[in-house]
């Protein structure tokens, strides 16, 4: 295949995924301009276009939604044999790409999320940041980060994180007003702010210990999301309680924002996992992300 005929396929699906003209040629350090002639060329060389372009966005012909599908796992076969390369030479380099819900991105990726890319100026991370479950391998991700329960069959895992509580919190005014529930039970007469994993998926059901066995509570309240941020506010106006990871709410328990309730029937805590297809030889660029993760969190 002709370089020029390459970039501009490799143009094409990437103006196809972001639905912009604007945003590929940021991406890809050209001008939009440049960009639009390129596929052009591309349209006029196949004989039939591709894209349709309005003032507002950008959509797909049948023959560009046709040639998308079959373009896709060819440009992945390259990256990936190029990759495989500088795998080879133990260098980690090439692009890597990572699902994980807010909590995980919050915890245990963003604090180290400049050193690790200052160490391997090699390697682009693509991120999806995504609370419902993701098949990693029909979407292509390299890997994702869950907790120990999240696990996809069939996977192999490291842990990356130390162990990590879930606290039940809530502002001393929302307990002043509605008492401090003393079991489980009692959240039942409580708002409690909800957390459903992705758009469509279903709601969590919070999690206690109770005279030694797991307890799973469904609980209602003024406000559902799949948003940590979203819970987080909502627990700090005072409109209810919320189960949260108590690193994303310890400053807020010390300096007497939130409280912590229900202590005694809390489940133990738990560690987060980088999760990866099985392969008989690790890439270098993942080898490279657990190790910095495991040496950051003080994990042997």
């Amino acid at each position: 295949m002709p370089r020029l005929q390459h970039d501009a396929l490799q143009s094409f699906a990437l103006i196809a995924r972001l639905r912009s003209f604007t945003r590929a040629a940021a991406e890809l350090g050209v001008t939009a301009s440049a960009l639009s002639q390129t596929l052009r060329q591309l349209e006029a060389e196949l004989g039939v276009p591709l894209l349709i372009r309005t003032t507002r966005q950008v959509s797909l012909t049948d023959a560009g939604e046709a040639l998308l599908e079959r373009l896709n796992p060819a440009l992945d076969t390259i990256r990936q044999a190029l990759d495989d390369v500088r795998q080879m030479q133990g260098q980690p380099a090439g692009t890597l790409r990572l699902t994980l819900p807010h909590s995980a991105a919050q915890i245990a990726l963003y604090p180290y999320l400049g050193e690790f890319l200052r160490r391997h100026p090699a390697l682009m991370l693509e991120l999806d940041i995504n609370d419902g479950l993701v098949d990693i391998v029909g979407q292509r991700f390299d890997a994702g980060i869950r907790f120990s329960d999240r696990l996809q069959a069939g996977m192999q895992a490291a842990q990356i994180s130390r162990l990590i509580r879930f606290v039940v919190v809530a502002t001393p005014e929302y307990l002043a007003s509605h008492g401090t529930p003393q079991t489980p039970e009692d959240l039942l007469r409580h708002a409690c702010i909800g957390y459903r994993f992705g758009a469509n998926g279903p709601q969590y059901r919070w999690q206690f210990i109770e005279a030694g066995q797991p307890l799973q509570l469904a609980l209602s309240g003024p406000l559902v999301t799949n948003d940590n941020q979203a819970r987080l506010l909502g627990a700090r106006g005072g409109i209810g309680l919320a189960y949260l990871a108590e690193d994303l709410i310890r400053d807020d328990i010390a300096a007497g924002r939130l409280v912590s309730v229900l202590e005694p029937y809390l489940p133990p805590a738990e560690a987060m996992y980088l999760f990866y297809p099985q392969q008989r030889r690790l890439p270098a660029k993942l080898r490279a992300l657990i190790d910095f993760l495991r040496q950051a969190n003080g994990i042997a």
